[in-house]
């Protein structure tokens, strides 16, 4: 068994900074100063996000897998792909500010599903354009991909609009639009 040790003081809630010195093997996130502990992706989950990934390269973007997205200190998401606006001045830097995110990708799992169906918080940090990918039901590596892009409503507040659903197999075809 392994013991977790947690920052001394955390009065106010957890801050992006504490989870640095967090031990390495688990996933971890800051909800409003909550932590959110994840355990190891599981092996679909994986390869959909390598896929993805793949794919964004192939077609010319900067993408990585779980990038971190800091909205506040104590407000962040590790999205499980991301394309960057252009390539970042700091490779070695583990949060970042959403303004730098072109494209955010959540890839559906059990333990995840409410965030994941959650449009609002990526919204909210006016990331153009999302990705929700969930499994097809009888393919093993089967995915559906959901592609929403950021609209304002008349009120300003920024919301997502369905533009597609397709498959991953389609858009490693025919490439992301």
């Amino acid at each position: 068994m392994t013991t977790l040790h947690l920052p001394d003081v955390v009065e106010d809630g957890f801050t992006v900074d504490d989870l640095e010195g967090l031990p390495s093997g688990l996933r971890y996130e800051v909800h409003d100063g909550r932590l959110v502990i994840m355990s190891p992706a599981r092996l679909w989950y994986q390869r959909m996000a390598r896929r993805i990934a793949n794919l964004l390269e192939k077609a010319g973007y900067f993408a990585e897998t779980e990038v971190g997205v800091r909205r506040t200190p104590r407000d962040a998401r590790v999205a499980d792909v991301a394309v960057f606006k252009e390539v970042p001045k700091d490779l070695n830097e583990a949060w970042h500010s959403p303004t730098v995110i072109a494209l955010a990708v959540e890839i559906w799992s059990p333990s995840s599903d409410s965030k994941d169906h959650d449009l609002r918080w990526y919204a909210e940090q006016s990331i153009a354009t999302y990705w929700l990918v969930e499994p097809i039901d009888g393919e093993q590596l089967g995915a559906l991909v959901t592609i929403y892009d950021l609209v304002r409503a008349e009120s300003g507040k920024a919301t997502y609009l369905e533009r597609e659903k397709t498959t991953l197999e389609r858009l490693e075809l025919d490439g992301p639009r």
